[in-house]
């Protein structure tokens, strides 16, 4: 749900299991995370440790009323206790992170193409990026490329208070 004025702020539900409840997420960062992963088939990242219930003390964060309590909430698992990123990203999490920037190409480094997004992930090393990449095609690349700017723009078209409906692992037609 988006919020209704400058002084709240964004809350996000997922259902799983028949269960449906509050979870810490940055939108704009996580929200092409959801597209990624169900377009590339990725089953061990943000949003399965999200279904699975996972970061639990972020989301108490998030849902807390004091705004301290609340920043917390804004940075997904381990983080919000100060720990390391290599101490709570699971493998999983931090090869969808990885593939995720390369999607998004934030930094405008070369084409938003699948020839761009392989040559951005061509400098990483590690064996889980090259097997993904290695089983995705053009198309189901550029399928993610145009997902996450249409679930970016259904998201910027949400008026405030109003409420974005996507589903984990979401189709791939946002």
């Amino acid at each position: 749900m988006k919020s209704a004025s400058p002084a709240e702020r964004d809350r996000t539900y997922l259902t799983a299991d028949g269960q449906t409840r509050q979870v810490a997420v940055h939108v704009m960062h996580d929200l092409p995370h959801l597209v990624v992963e169900s377009f590339f088939g990725i089953d061990d990242g943000l949003w399965a440790e999200l279904a699975a219930g996972r970061h639990e003390a972020a989301n108490r964060a998030a849902t807390a009323r004091g705004p301290k309590r609340q920043k917390l909430g804004r940075i997904v698992s381990g983080a919000a206790s100060g720990a390391p990123t290599g101490e709570w990203l699971t493998p999983g999490h931090r090869a969808s992170k990885t593939v995720t920037n390369a999607v998004t190409n934030r930094f405008e480094d070369g084409p938003d193409t699948p020839a761009g997004v392989r040559a951005r992930l061509a400098t990483d090393k590690s064996d889980a990026i090259r097997s993904l990449i290695g089983r995705l095609d053009d198309d189901t690349i550029a399928g993610a490329i145009h997902g996450v700017r249409e679930a970016e723009r259904l998201w910027m078209a949400t008026p405030p208070g109003g409420t974005l409906r996507l589903q984990w692992p979401m189709r791939r037609d946002p």
